[in-house]
């Protein structure tokens, strides 16, 4: 996989736009499309930012490694700041999660 497919990938499970991204790095959308095909790279500060906007460690961004020190999958942002979860908290939530949307698809569905 690609520096731009996981590029990709990551503002998709954000569930973003190009131009919602491009808005809040400050750049115009077309580099985010050159990122993300493989036609052009960010420098370290727009690469940091988008880590930062897309949770994700920059060693995933740019090798793919998941088992880096810096991932930061396992985040929640809380009352203003990130707060670092166990795996067994993340799961939690997820788990509760995925309750909750199941019991409100039920109660839409009546």
């Amino acid at each position: 996989m690609t520096f731009g497919i996981r590029l990709k990938k990551a503002r998709k499970n954000k569930q973003l736009i190009q131009s919602e991204v491009a808005k809040a790095l400050g750049i115009d959308f077309t580099t985010i499309s050159k990122y993300e095909n493989d036609k052009s790279e960010p420098d370290h500060h727009i690469l940091q930012k988008l880590a930062d906007l897309y949770e994700v460690s920059i060693d995933w961004l740019l090798t793919g490694d998941t088992k880096s020190k810096g991932n930061l999958e396992n985040r929640i942002y809380f009352n203003g700041e990130y707060v670092k979860l166990t795996d067994d908290e993340a799961k939690h939530l997820k788990d509760t999660l995925e309750m909750y949307r199941l019991w409100k698809q039920s109660k839409e569905e009546k």
